[in-house]
């Protein structure tokens, strides 16, 4: 008994050991419950100020942009602009970047 157990909590340390955790550095508000994703700082038609910038790791764009909306709405933003994903912009190639923005009221 005890060595399955030993197997499954090594099983499980294996599996968080292998997510990457997002960077985000900024300015914070109150979370918000809904953010707007933007892959250029054209689509965005309402004014608004950079809050800060999310790093993440490059998943399929789905999940990337569930990723960091997650992140946005944690940090109070109230849309995310995707800048870039390679490494000119993150210094690393698996690594994309966006900033965080707060619509001015």
């Amino acid at each position: 008994m005890r060595k399955y157990f030993f197997i499954t909590v090594c099983f499980c340390m294996l599996l968080i050991s292998c997510s990457q955790p997002s960077l985000y550095t900024g300015i914070k508000y109150p979370k918000t419950k809904s953010v707007d994703v933007f892959y250029s700082a054209g689509e965005v038609k309402r004014p608004y100020k950079v809050m800060g910038r999310i790093i993440a790791h490059k998943y399929s764009r789905d999940i990337l942009k569930q990723n960091l909306a997650h992140d946005a709405r944690r940090a109070g933003a109230d849309a995310v602009i995707i800048i870039g994903d390679d490494s000119s912009v993150t210094g690393k190639p698996n690594r994309v970047a966006a900033d965080a923005i707060k619509y001015d009221r």
